[in-house]
């Protein structure tokens, strides 16, 4: 269960760093920073449960209750591994195994030993074992044998030449111990379907995550593509008309004050509600809209000051980005700024015209340039 969850926790994590990176939403930041350290510390968990389940295996003292055949081994040689648990260490041992049902062999041995039962395993010492699985290498050892295996092991510490029952190390052949449990046991093989479920499991919260986000993955993929990714933000592109239904969607209507495109956000000035006066600020960013309350100066005429998104066509603005770069002079700006609003001089019919103003600005130039909306015409 532990790893399940990790693989959940670990998928939105990395659901959240790929949406960071192709949106740059704190959002997804804050996602992925948290999911990660719920699924590391999970993993873990899970981690050191596998590891050390073979603990909760480990061999009854009482020499009844473990099922196997029962041999003696003589102990060629211990070393550390420099692992420890609860203090007691981890011993890498070098066995002889007489089994009575196959010749003898040679195998290592790895098992937490209880330190006071350390001197048992000294090279030369005989001991008793079980060997849960008559078809591997695999040995656990037994301290607290039967009585008639406990006077075979010390019958055999006596027998010295042709009278050893346990031949010596050079007389027998080697055979490799499956990998083990920390308490010496046979490890059970990992399961492959499980770890198709994980990567599964992985996969789809990933997926899952990252579903809001879907088109907005693609666009800047297709930016990065093409060698300009300035063209997924906002201010650059084509998706001006977009934003602006976005926008009209978060006010409920159509009518506004400003509308303003920047590089990665545009911000719109709107009424509090439809048919209102007061005047409110919205912004897009991330592909999602927000009403961030009243604006901070309110117009002086705000009838005046309206007008129809809905009667404009946004999609002139990268038109009059190109131009405003051309009539300026700055191919290669360092940012670009659109502003519709209306103006504030009549035109010869009394109007006041919709215009945007296209601001852009370089290291050592900066220039401005508004058009009519509604003709499409340059005014300055």
């Amino acid at each position: 269960m532990l790893a399940l969850f990790a693989a959940v926790s670990l998928g939105v994590a990395f659901g959240g760093l790929v949406g960071a990176i192709f949106t740059g939403d704190w959002i997804y930041t804050i996602v992925a920073s948290i999911a990660f350290a719920i699924g590391s510390i999970a993993g873990a968990f899970a981690a050191f449960g596998s590891f050390t389940g073979g603990l909760r295996a480990a061999p009854s003292d009482d020499g009844l209750t473990l099922p196997g055949e029962m041999a003696l081994a003589r102990v060629e040689g211990i070393r550390r591994t420099g692992l420890s648990v609860n203090d007691q260490p981890q011993v890498e041992l070098t066995l002889t195994v007489a089994p009575r049902s196959r010749a003898a062999y040679t195998t290592v041995h790895r098992e937490i030993v209880d330190i006071v039962a350390l001197p048992q395993v000294q090279p030369g010492s005989i001991i008793v074992v079980r060997r849960p699985d008559a078809n591997k290498a695999n040995v656990l050892l037994d301290f607290n044998p039967l009585p008639d295996w406990a006077r075979a092991r010390d019958a055999e510490r006596l027998r010295t030449g042709n009278e050893r029952t346990v031949p010596l190390a050079e007389q027998t052949t080697a055979w490799a111990s499956e990998p083990q449990t920390l308490s010496g046991a046979p490890r059970t093989p990992g399961n492959p379907w499980k770890r198709l479920l994980w990567v599964g499991v992985f996969g789809a919260s990933a997926a899952l995550v990252l579903l809001p986000v879907y088109d907005t993955i693609g666009r800047v993929a297709v930016a990065w593509a093409s060698g300009d990714p300035a063209s997924a933000g906002v201010v650059h592109g084509n998706r001006h008309d977009e934003i602006v239904d976005a926008l009209e969607q978060e006010t409920g209507g159509s009518q506004f004050i400003r509308v303003g495109f920047y590089d990665e956000y545009a911000v719109a000035a709107a009424p509090s509600e439809p048919g209102a006066l007061t005047i409110d600020s919205y912004t897009y960013r991330y592909d999602r809209t927000t009403h961030d309350g009243p604006e901070l100066i309110q117009p002086q005429d705000p009838a005046a000051a309206l007008f129809d998104t809905n009667e404009l066509d946004f999609s002139q603005i990268p038109g009059f980005i190109a131009a405003a770069k051309e009539s300026s002079g700055i191919a290669d700006p360092d940012s670009v700024i659109v502003v519709v609003q209306r103006s504030s001089i009549a035109d010869d019919s009394g109007a006041l015209p919709v215009q945007a103003i296209v601001l852009i600005d370089s290291a050592y130039e900066d220039a401005s340039v508004t058009f009519d909306l509604a003709t499409g015409e340059p005014v300055t």
